[in-house]
């Protein structure tokens, strides 16, 4: 459709491209800080540092985002975002405690291998202030997955007791997820056993 007055066709809303350029340039911003998250550290990274691998300069990163704890967190949410969609899939059926610590471990073990630094920005939603809530989302989301599956295996208790072994399940689980990832093969092969042996055995002492 053209213009009655000018006579040419309008060029249409420039949002869009706009858009998904911004769309893209952010994530490739969070895609080389995980990069140089997991080569320095969190104490070691900086903006300044991100900007020059990215190529842009300092007051264009600033316009993404405000500071290296607002990259972080970015980086901490988008994982979160990962892991939730993973446990609301309607692939996991719970089916029977072996079967459910299986499936769990090992669709946990593909977030935390495929997350970048994962250990440093672990470490930083502990430590660092504005990321702590990522910390306490984090331990709720898992923790309230796994205690709102536990009547599905056989385990009938109050929903406080529930939560209290679902944390149990969280912790041993997340901090043992955390030393796989970062061990050889062999050896990680060896604690992921242990892992699932762990979850099977806390889950098994409740079951009945």
């Amino acid at each position: 459709m053209t213009d009655k007055k000018t006579g040419r066709k309008p060029l249409g809303p420039r949002s869009t491209p706009i858009q998904k350029r911004s769309k893209a340039r952010r994530e490739q911003i969070l895609d080389v800080a995980a990069g140089l998250l997991e080569k320095l550290g969190s104490n070691s990274l900086t903006t300044i540092r991100i900007a020059e691998e990215v190529g842009i300069s300092v007051g264009t990163l600033y316009h993404y985002f405000p500071n290296k704890e607002a990259i972080l967190y970015a980086m901490g949410q988008h994982w979160l975002e990962q892991m939730a969609n993973t446990l609301a899939s309607p692939e996991r059926q719970p089916g029977d405690i072996d079967s459910f610590v299986n499936h769990f471990v090992e669709q946990m073990l593909k977030l935390y291998r495929q997350q970048k630094g994962l250990l440093h920005l672990v470490q930083g939603m502990f430590a660092i202030p504005q990321l702590m809530p990522l910390d306490e989302q984090h331990d709720d989301l898992v923790i309230n997955y796994v205690a709102n599956t536990l009547p599905a295996l056989g385990i009938d208790k109050p929903k406080a007791e529930c939560q209290r072994i679902g944390r149990s399940f969280h912790e041993v689980s997340h901090a043992l997820l955390l030393v796989v990832v970062n061990q050889s093969p062999r050896r990680g092969n060896s604690t992921l056993a242990e892992l699932k042996l762990l979850l099977r055995s806390l889950l098994n002492s409740h079951q009945g």
